[in-house]
């Protein structure tokens, strides 16, 4: 049994101590008193302590693209990835597919509706569709042959039997004829993001109006921000019922952007992601990527053409960067890449029973996993 002192709650900034047993969190002393049956005893010292963290948007990791998962072998994938995910601080995410052939899409869900995290391995909370209802006038890296029209009959077609395992679908409302699919999609429980859109300021506008709550990847793939037409990044910073998914990783945003993000929408605004696609976790180099050539450089992601394509960063590594380049409190950051998922998805943010914590030391640049015994 351990007990551990002065933790600092992310979620309230006050400290805690801490009683866990055989990894399950026994107690939680809010007055920062001792047990006397602990055997063991280490004292954080007012280091920041939250649950692990989620990622919205994670397209691949380990060379494994989520959009090709296929069978047995797809499974098999999945649990390396999941133990890998959390052996880097995170507890649950949302794999993300982006726009491929429809027989595709329905076998890599297939999949993933079959797969059981093990002991040790990150959960996966429900599926993330980037697409394929995509502008192609910003349709980034995904490929133009594969985007489909936005009516309530198409997202029908590509749900078919899993609109209960997806739980956020990003798409271009501008490409709606009439208006009904976003609640449409709203009332099958699917949150709604913005995204590879030209959607004009007044476009976001009745999106957000419709139910639409998010963004993806704000300020890539979207119609520019400018004066006269502020497009949807305005309306997103201006309506105050709107998130914003963004990837401050200094590549995608510079630090000066994110610092005007989180100006201008506050922490309840901004949920960081990593948007990290199969090189994750392995080395820098050229690849084949759903038969594009794709480069990995330090992070950076891109195809022949320069255009950026994701990132081999993780939501851990954007949160590093994101308090060493804009200078964000380690708390803060925790509470953006912890909490925040959480409550978009409708999950718990109180202490969790399972030993599942993440400490953020003074002096390291990036949370860990809090060692429990």
């Amino acid at each position: 049994m351990r007990q551990i002192r002065n933790a600092r709650w992310a979620g309230d900034g006050n400290l805690y101590s801490l009683l866990v047993a055989k990894g399950q969190l026994q107690a939680v002393d809010p007055a920062g008193g001792g047990w006397e049956e602990a055997t063991d005893s280490i004292d954080l010292a007012g280091a920041w302590v939250s649950p692990g963290l989620v990622d919205l948007q994670l397209n691949g990791a380990l060379g494994v693209e989520f959009s090709e998962l296929e069978g047995d072998e797809g499974l098999a994938h999945l649990e390396r990835i999941s133990t890998y995910l959390w052996s880097i601080g995170l507890s649950a995410w949302l794999p993300t597919l982006i726009s491929v052939p429809l027989e595709k899409l329905h076998t890599a869900l297939a999949v993933l509706g079959r797969f059981r995290p093990p002991v040790g391995g990150a959960r996966i909370l429900g599926v993330h569709l980037e697409g394929p209802f995509l502008n192609p006038e910003y349709e980034g890296a995904h490929m133009r042959q594969y985007l489909l029209p936005l009516t309530v009959e198409d997202a029908k077609c590509v749900l078919g039997d899993y609109a209960s395992l997806v739980k956020l679908v990003t798409l271009a409302p501008e490409l709606d004829p009439d208006g009904q699919t976003i609640p449409w999609l709203v009332s099958q429980g699917i949150h709604v993001s913005l995204g590879h859109t030209a959607a004009t300021f007044d476009q976001a506008q009745r999106a957000f109006e419709a139910g639409a709550r998010l963004v993806t990847h704000i300020f890539n793939a979207q119609r520019p921000f400018h004066h006269r037409e502020p497009g949807v990044v305005g309306a997103a910073l201006l309506d105050e019922r709107v998130q914003c998914l963004c990837i401050p990783d200094g590549i995608h945003l510079h630090p000066a952007a994110t610092q005007l993000l989180l100006r201008a929408k506050g922490e309840a605004g901004l949920i960081p992601v990593s948007d990290a696609v199969a090189p994750l976790g392995i080395a820098d180099g050229r690849y084949d990527w759903h038969g594009l050539a794709i480069t990995v450089r330090a992070g950076q992601v891109t195809l022949e053409d320069g255009r950026l394509a994701g990132s081999a960063f993780s939501l851990t590594d954007v949160l590093a960067r994101l308090v060493g380049q804009c200078g964000v409190d380690p708390g803060v950051a925790l509470r953006l890449g912890a909490f925040q998922p959480r409550r978009v998805l409708a999950e718990s943010v109180d202490w969790p029973p399972e030993a599942d914590l993440l400490v953020w030391h003074p002096d390291c640049e990036r949370p860990e996993r809090l060692e429990v015994r």
